[in-house]
C-alpha cells in the first residue's frame, strides 16, 4: 500500500512539473510576442508583415528553450530511476527494447509539443493584430515548422536520454545535460557571429528551416538522422547495462 501511494504521489507531482512547464511556455510565448513585430528572424532583423512572420521569428528564436525543456527532460526521466519504476516495468515483464521504445516516442512527443507552444502562443496574441490573410501559406509554413522543428529538437533532446541511462540519477542528469546544451547554444550564438562551422548543429538547422521557402531540406533531415541516430544508438548501450533488477 505505501509502495502504491508513493508512486501515485511521483506520478502526481511529474504531471505537475511537465504541466508547469507547459504553461510556463505558454505564457513566455503569449507575453514576448510583441517583441518579434520588429526582430523577425532574430538577428537578421525585419518587421513582420504577417502572422506567418511572427511565427517564423519565434520557431527561429525558440532555441533558447532549449536548455530549459531539455533539463525537464531530464529531471522527469531521472526521476524514473530514483523512483525505480522503469525497475518496476522491468519486473513487470516488459521487454527492454519495449520499454525504451516506449520511454523515448512517449518523453519526445511529448516535449516537442511542450516547445511548440511558445510560438503558437505568440499567434494567438498577435493574431489580432495581423489576421489570418493567407491561410494557405500560413498553415504550408505551421507543418512545415512543426515537422522540421520536430525532428530536429528531437536531436537535441536526445542526448539527454543518454545523460540519464547513463548517469541514472536526476540530479546530475540535469546538470550534465543542462551543461551540454548550454555549451552547444553558446558555440552556436558565438559561431554565427564569427563563422565558425555551425551547419552540424540541429539548433542551427531549425533556423535554416524556417528562414527558407524550401521544402525539401538534405542538410536538416541529415543533421537530424545523425545526432539521432549517434544519440539512440548510445542511449540504448548505456539502457542495457542499467541494472534494474
Amino acid at each position: 500500500m505505501n509502495n502504491l501511494l508513493k508512486m501515485n504521489n511521483y506520478q502526481l507531482l511529474r504531471n505537475r512539473i511537465y504541466l508547469g512547464g507547459c504553461i510556463g511556455i505558454f505564457l513566455l510565448g503569449f507575453l514576448t510576442a510583441r517583441t518579434y513585430e520588429t526582430d523577425v528572424l532574430g538577428a537578421s532583423g525585419g518587421i513582420a508583415a504577417s502572422l506567418s512572420d511572427i511565427f517564423i521569428g519565434m520557431v527561429y528564436d525558440s532555441t533558447f528553450l532549449h536548455i530549459i525543456v531539455s533539463s525537464l527532460l531530464a529531471l522527469l526521466l531521472g526521476q524514473e530511476f530514483s523512483h525505480r519504476t522503469i525497475s518496476q516495468e522491468v519486473c513487470s515483464g516488459h521487454g527492454r527494447g519495449t520499454i525504451f521504445a516506449g520511454k523515448v516516442i512517449s518523453y519526445l512527443l511529448a516535449f516537442n509539443f511542450m516547445i511548440i507552444l511558445y510560438p503558437f502562443a505568440g499567434c494567438i496574441r498577435q493574431a489580432s493584430r495581423f489576421g489570418l490573410g493567407g491561410a494557405g501559406s500560413f498553415l504550408f509554413l505551421v507543418i512545415k515548422a512543426v515537422l522540421y522543428s520536430f525532428l530536429l529538437n528531437s536531436a537535441v533532446f536526445l542526448p539527454a536520454f543518454f545523460c540519464c541511462f547513463w548517469l541514472r540519477n536526476s540530479g546530475k542528469a540535469v546538470a550534465f545535460t543542462a551543461g551540454l546544451t548550454f555549451l552547444l547554444s553558446l558555440y552556436l550564438g558565438y559561431g554565427m557571429k564569427l563563422g565558425f562551422p555551425v551547419s552540424f548543429l540541429p539548433a542551427y538547422q531549425i533556423r535554416k528551416a524556417v528562414s527558407t521557402q524550401a521544402l525539401f531540406l538534405p542538410s536538416c533531415l541529415l543533421s537530424a538522422a545523425v545526432w539521432a541516430g549517434g544519440m539512440l544508438f548510445l542511449s540504448w548501450h548505456m539502457f542495457c547495462k542499467c541494472d534494474l533488477k
